[in-house]
């Protein structure tokens, strides 16, 4: 009844459109990764040494290499800064903000398996009102009030080690995307500047962690190669 109730309702309230989009991302919540920093900003930092991204093929799922290859082509078609600013900035508002609106339409769902977990034992007390009335064994009806408090338990658990972590896995994820989109924004705008490497290194290590950055040698050696 728990498990049952909770994907009905995910299924009434979750916009359908959007399922694509959820399946996606908790599947990409089993695939634990470290946070990519520093290997979004070594690609962020090769497009201006290249001025192209090689083997983006098959990795469009990821919003900040959609940043950089759309950010690429405005480039190439003459935009503005300013223009590719806001077209990739609502870009990526746009896309962040529906995985928000599933995380939490996910979340919005924790209140519901308790409710179908009452819900059960309230049936099971009936089934127990019954009994009494028909004057069973107390044995057994201690066996039948146990069965029925089991059902609010479960709805708790649901609620509480799947379905609210899910839904607030998937808003960190949103936090995390939009983290990395604004870093590839950058990017572009530095590469319409024709910013140095290291002019760029500069600016995108600002947006990291101190631990995610480029080793300033690194940088040179990118520099020298080009």
């Amino acid at each position: 009844m728990v498990l049952g109730g909770t994907l009905s309702v995910g299924v009434v309230l979750i916009p359908w459109e959007y399922r694509t989009d959820l399946v996606r991302s908790i599947k990409a919540l089993f695939k634990p990764e470290k946070r990519r920093y520093k290997q979004i900003v070594t690609e962020c930092l090769n497009l201006l040494r290249l001025e192209k991204l090689p083997a983006i093929e098959g990795k469009k799922e990821d919003l900040y290499l959609r940043i950089l290859s759309e950010g690429l082509e405005l480039v190439q078609l003459g935009f503005s800064g300013e223009k590719i600013d806001r077209i990739l900035g609502e870009k990526v508002f746009q896309s962040v903000k529906r995985v928000r609106k599933i995380g939490a339409a996910v979340k919005g769902l924790a209140k519901y398996p308790p409710a179908f977990g009452l819900m059960g034992t309230v049936l099971g007390l009936v089934n127990i009102m019954k009994h009494l009335a028909a004057a069973t064994d107390a044995s057994k009806l201690g066996v039948e009030m146990s069965v029925a408090l089991v059902a609010t338990m479960y709805g708790l658990l649901v609620a509480n080690f799947f379905v609210q972590p899910i839904g607030e896995l998937l808003m960190k994820k949103a936090d995390e995307e939009e983290e990395y989109a604004e870093i590839a924004l950058q990017a572009v705008l530095l590469f319409k500047e024709r910013a140095s490497l290291v002019e760029a290194h500069e600016i995108l290590s600002a947006m990291v962690p101190d631990e995610q950055s480029l080793d300033f040698n690194e940088i040179i050696s990118l520099e020298e190669a080009a």
